[in-house]
């Protein structure tokens, strides 16, 4: 028989867990569960600094050509670009139809310079917020060829009017001098206000309606009649724009008054200051899009 042995057994430390040490298992999984926390984390924060770096579309009405637009609103948006960290292209159109499309399916652009009504209209159906605005206010005239002496629009009556589409502020006013439907010139729609005046002049017409600051542009013109303002240029700003950029966007946009650089592109480019505004300042002015297609 043999002697029992001066030490008990002991069994080992694990021997009670089945399956090994008890904590040896969160040993292995701990630094697999830190990875996915980093990695997601990583994720989140390459999706953010993604969203930021995103570029901004700002788009503009088509009272220009796009040639025209793009020379006078380039330094406009690079001198945004620089202030925000953040690119600023710009969105032109084609004609004023391709741009009300876009406008009434949904306005998918971040930042927008348009007219009174057409900012009226995106604050009020698609939550839009006015930032900024050009100073000053505008006005539409009627004009003729300086030889061709008109006194009056009810002369011009089942007469070849030309003027840009609906929902230019021109084609708006035309129907406010005209509003019965059955007593209207005959309407000759051209791709910019410039084409407006040159089919005055070159007779294509009888009359033509244009933003009155153009009118001093063409000697060759007379006004018939001018409508009452409407205020200038509005920034919009699209509400899935956050409450950070919008304002950063506010201030740099208010900055151009402020600053050397902003001052020399408003003069070289013959723009307005640019200062504070709001929704209310463009209130009602959709009511001028009554009857137009889309509203």
């Amino acid at each position: 028989m043999l002697a029992p042995s001066p030490h008990p057994h002991t069994p080992p430390a694990d021997a009670a867990f089945p399956g090994g040490r008890p904590f040896a298992g969160m040993r292995t999984r701990a630094p697999r569960s830190l990875a996915i926390v980093l990695a997601a984390i990583c994720v989140t924060l390459g999706a953010a600094s993604a969203q930021a770096a995103e570029t901004m579309k700002l788009a503009i009405a088509p009272f220009l050509a796009e040639d025209e637009l793009s020379e006078a609103y380039t330094p406009v948006a690079d001198y945004l670009s620089q202030r925000l960290g953040q690119t600023v292209e710009l969105q032109l159109f084609p004609s004023y139809l391709a741009f009300w499309e876009a406008t009434r399916s949904g306005s998918d652009f971040d930042i927008a310079l348009d007219a009174a009504p057409v900012t009226d209209f995106r604050v009020q159906r698609q939550n839009w917020q006015v930032i900024a605005r050009f100073d000053g206010e505008v006005t539409q005239s009627l004009v003729t060829h300086e030889d061709d002496l008109i006194f009056s629009p009810k002369e011009l009556v089942n007469k070849k009017v030309a003027v840009q589409p609906s929902p230019s502020v021109s084609a708006l006013a035309l129907y406010q001098l005209f509003p019965n439907p059955v007593q209207q010139p005959t309407l000759v729609f051209q791709k910019t206000n410039r084409d407006v005046a040159q089919a005055v002049l070159n007779g294509e017409v009888r009359a033509g309606v244009l933003p009155t600051p153009l009118v001093g542009g063409y000697p060759g013109l007379n006004p018939v009649v001018t409508t009452k303002p409407l205020p200038f240029l509005g920034f919009s700003v699209s509400p899935d724009l956050n409450k950070r950029t919008t304002e950063a966007l506010k201030q740099a946009l208010l900055s151009f008054s402020r600053s050397e650089e902003g001052q020399q592109i408003l003069e070289s480019q013959s723009l307005t200051d640019i200062v504070p505004a709001n929704n209310r300042y463009y209130a009602g002015n959709a009511e001028l899009l009554v009857g137009t297609y889309g509203y």
